[in-house]
């Protein structure tokens, strides 16, 4: 038991340091874009970034869910299969949502002011986006942390190199963040079917069955993943609209010291999901326990740490912002105690994977992404920009506690059963 718990906490502190170092791009970048960029231009690089999310699940389709669900139960050889076919559907996604691209932008589509090749290089970084997602998923259910934040860092650094050279040196303004984004999802995307063709994990071999069965499960997480898209990216189109541009740069800086609170819910998440599947897949009262008690503690300590980040945001936002940016203190509880309920509500959200019934999720979702709107709309009348950051909580918390409700009723677990005993 301690060996296990050993090996938990080793693989979470490696996923932490490498999600910190990852996700510290915003961070460290701040300083520089926040000197460099007018909060007009960070609010169009803003929205550029909200592109790519909405983007991202029409291509992607969380198909990396596909990896995880058989790695414990199927053979190397099968899921070599299952991967080849991910990638087969991850390409005919990527070609469809290009020829939808063009055809919107042909009738004359709104840009958001930002340039056509722009548009064209969306679908590109979905895809080698994805493709990295599902050798990152090989890697964390295969224990190898270490090479996870291989990747990871490495992504980073181009990413980060590639940035600061472009804006500071060359005065690319927000298309040099853009150019370093393209550059580092490109490579890193090339590498990692490299590696997962060295490995063993791509059997060429089209299996319509599996075809069917990857469209079965992932289609249904398409609503789902855009509903988080909405809730997650929503409020900088409904503030550049209602507010404009400029309030918008300064609200998305106030957004991502919120988000520091991901690094920790995306590094135990790295961890929680292989560690909860290799459990649920035992199908034992004891495990279901264990579950959920490290389910309770972990909420706990989510909320905790919002709590922190926020006092900390107090004292560092001044010191890594210029003047016209110190407002965005404002917004940062409201979005780390949001990205809080995400994170228990990645806690609960594998159980209806694991029993491979996920359409209900998109259902919740999109309920979720519509209260958010409302919300943004009534909030922002009535307090300003900050009711947007009070709508993300409100929509986080609702989507938290429906998907744990209905999760139960697919799979119950014993959630006050171990308060008896």
């Amino acid at each position: 038991m301690s060996l296990l718990k050993a090996s938990f906490f080793k693989g979470f502190a490696v996923y932490l340091g490498s999600s910190v170092i990852n996700k510290a791009i915003p961070f460290l970048l701040l300083p520089i874009l926040t000197k460099y960029l007018s909060p007009e231009e960070y609010g169009i690089l803003a929205l550029y970034q909200v592109m790519i999310s909405f983007v991202m699940p029409f291509i992607g389709m969380n198909m990396q869910n596909n990896i995880t669900r058989n790695f414990f139960s199927k053979s190397k050889e099968f899921l070599a299969k299952v991967i080849f076919n991910l990638v087969v559907v991850l390409t005919t996604t990527t070609v469809v949502v290009t020829l939808i691209l063009s055809i919107y932008l042909l009738l004359g589509g709104n840009h958001f002011s930002i340039p056509t090749r722009w548009i064209y290089a969306l679908p590109i970084m979905a895809y080698m986006g994805a493709l990295n997602d599902f050798n990152l998923s090989i890697l964390r259910n295969s224990k190898k942390p270490l090479f996870y934040g291989a990747f990871e860092i490495s992504k980073t650094i181009i990413d980060l190199s590639i940035t600061i050279l472009l804006i500071v040196v060359y005065s690319f303004s927000w298309e040099g963040r853009a150019i370093g984004m393209l550059i580092s999802t490109v490579i890193i995307g090339g590498l990692s079917v490299f590696r997962m063709w060295k490995n063993g994990y791509l059997l060429i071999e089209i299996d319509k069955s599996q075809i069917n069965e990857i469209l079965r499960i992932s289609l249904p997480l398409i609503p789902h993943a855009l509903g988080g898209v909405i809730m997650a990216v929503g409020d900088r189109i409904i503030i550049d609209q209602m507010v404009g541009t400029a309030e918008m740069g300064i609200y998305t800086v106030g957004y991502q010291f919120g988000m520091i609170m991901t690094l920790v819910t995306t590094a135990f998440n790295q961890t929680w999901t292989p560690w909860m599947y290799e459990l649920l897949a035992q199908n034992k009262l004891e495990n279901k326990i264990k579950i959920v008690k490290a389910t309770y503690i972990t909420c706990i300590s989510f909320i905790l740490i919002a709590l922190l980040i926020t006092t900390i945001s107090y004292f560092l936002l001044p010191y890594m912002t210029t003047k016209e940016y110190h407002g965005a203190f404002v917004y940062v509880i409201w979005v780390a105690l949001g990205y809080a309920f995400f994170g228990m509500y990645t806690l609960v959200f594998p159980y209806g994977v694991h029993v491979g019934k996920t359409s209900y999720l998109g259902i919740i979702t999109f309920s979720a992404a519509a209260i958010n709107i409302l919300a943004n709309l009534v909030l922002i009348k009535l307090n300003g920009p900050v009711g947007s950051a009070q709508a993300t909580l409100i929509s986080y918390i609702f989507m938290f506690v429906s998907v744990w409700w209905y999760s139960n009723k697919l799979f119950p677990m014993p959630w006050f059963k171990f308060i008896k005993k």
